[in-house]
């Protein structure tokens, strides 16, 4: 797995600039006023979730389906084959800010840290790193294993399940 130098800085002067605007979160969340914040931020992260996720996959459904059935539909595919890189960038930046809005509450509960929550947390993470490999690699196994990974049925259940019981176990 080859990684460009410019993909390697974009990837690390991301996760820098990450760090560097959690820091004053962390200091701010022993605060007991903050409780509304870190709710909301974990709100933020399953709304923009929502809002990358089903827009992408109905999409993708629709051109798959249209490329099947053939002959009247192709126009459909090839229409939605020019909306695509759009969407795909739409889809990156609200998952992205989703990611780092699930992460930053994660992180200000951290004392609160039970099984589902880490466990979402990991999911999460393995959801992210798997479209940054489809995104910003070039070799062909590195895509392919992206694809596999980022594409599985089961670990979508699986984070939507994650989501719904660390909302039913945080009100507690």
């Amino acid at each position: 797995m080859m990684l460009k130098k410019t993909n390697l800085q974009f990837i690390l002067y991301f996760a820098l600039l990450s760090m560097l605007a959690m820091s004053p979160t962390l200091a701010y969340a022993d605060d007991d006023d903050a409780e509304d914040i870190i709710e909301n931020l974990g709100w933020v992260a399953v709304g923009a979730g929502v809002a990358a996720n089903v827009p992408f996959i109905a999409m993708n459904k629709i051109r798959r389906y249209a490329i099947k059935t053939g002959s009247s539909t192709i126009q459909v595919a090839k229409q939605i084959r020019t909306i695509y890189k759009p969407i795909l960038n739409f889809h990156i930046m609200l998952n992205s800010i989703g990611y780092f809005a699930g992460m930053t509450h994660g992180l200000m509960l951290s004392r609160h840290l039970d099984s589902v929550s880490l466990s979402l947390a990991i999911v999460m993470s393995m959801m992210m790193v798997s479209g940054l490999l489809l995104k910003y690699t070039s070799s062909r196994n590195s895509k392919i294993f992206g694809k596999l990974l980022h594409g599985q049925f089961g670990l979508v259940i699986l984070l939507t399940a994650l989501v719904v019981l660390h909302i039913v176990v945080g009100d507690d």
